[in-house]
């Protein structure tokens, strides 16, 4: 039971690392603060809360669905290509503001737990299902 619950694990942490990089690469094309808001509560829920609630250690392998292959990546590799990737957007803000909410979703602040109890269903299931665009 528990090899399959690993499985299990594994394969919704791909889907929050496939659905933040859409949600960013949508971000490119379209600067609307809300892929970056929704990004956050992504890598903290999908990514960072998983790999802590299942001890993963940097080298653990999992394998992510991207433009339609599964891409074998680290738990490091993830991390960068996800919260890394997102402070960096973060980064070249020039709202001080947003840029403090979107931290604060991050780490699992207040703000978190506002956007949290404000978001339907649907969006929370983003981490269970990938979405490609």
């Amino acid at each position: 039971m528990g090899l399959f619950n690993n499985a299990k694990q594994l394969t919704k942490l791909g889907n929050a690392v496939a659905n933040i990089k859409n949600m960013l690469d949508r971000y490119e094309n379209d600067p609307d603060a809300s892929f970056l808001i929704i990004s956050a509560w992504i890598c903290k829920v999908g990514i960072t809360d998983m790999i802590e609630k299942n001890h993963w250690l940097p080298n653990n392998i999992v394998f992510v669905p991207i433009n339609g292959h599964q891409t074998k990546m680290t738990m490091m590799e993830v991390q960068f290509a996800t919260i890394s990737r997102l402070m960096s957007k973060v980064s070249q803000l020039y709202d001080d503001e947003l840029e403090s909410k979107i931290k604060d979703v991050l780490y699992g602040g207040p703000s978190f737990y506002e956007l949290d109890a404000k978001l339907p269903t649907s969006i929370k299931d983003i981490i269970e299902k990938p979405k490609f665009t």
